[in-house]
């Protein structure tokens, strides 16, 4: 039976799948460009964006998203490497609201406006 990853940070859970490896400190700091104080500092993260979390699934060839998604129950569709962002605009006048959906256009963002 898989051991419960609930109640646990994702630095705790990084740290378990770290210890699985055959990687050491040193290498693993390699990898993410970092120093030793880095790797440490992640260990005790409680929380982490999702680029870093998906960097590090990686390096570390453990999908932490796949297995947050699936702990929560949430539908992912989508590889790791794609993020989804739902912004809820509710007090933009119309000139703002442009100009920002023409920023996200500018960052090759797909938008999609309802109402």
């Amino acid at each position: 039976m898989k051991k419960s990853t609930q109640g646990i940070s994702i630095g705790e859970r990084i740290r378990e799948i770290f210890d699985k490896s055959d990687m050491n400190i040193t290498q693993f700091a390699e990898l993410l460009y970092c120093d030793r104080t880095n790797v440490y500092s992640i260990f005790r993260r409680k929380k982490m964006d999702v680029y870093s979390l998906s960097k590090i699934s990686k390096i570390l060839n453990h999908d932490l998203v796949e297995e947050l998604c699936t702990q929560y129950g949430v539908t992912k569709d989508i590889p790791s490497s794609k993020i989804f962002l739902t912004l809820e605009i509710n007090s933009l006048d119309d000139k703002a609201l442009n100009k920002l959906l023409k920023t996200i256009k500018q960052l090759d963002i797909k938008a999609i406006r309802e109402g």
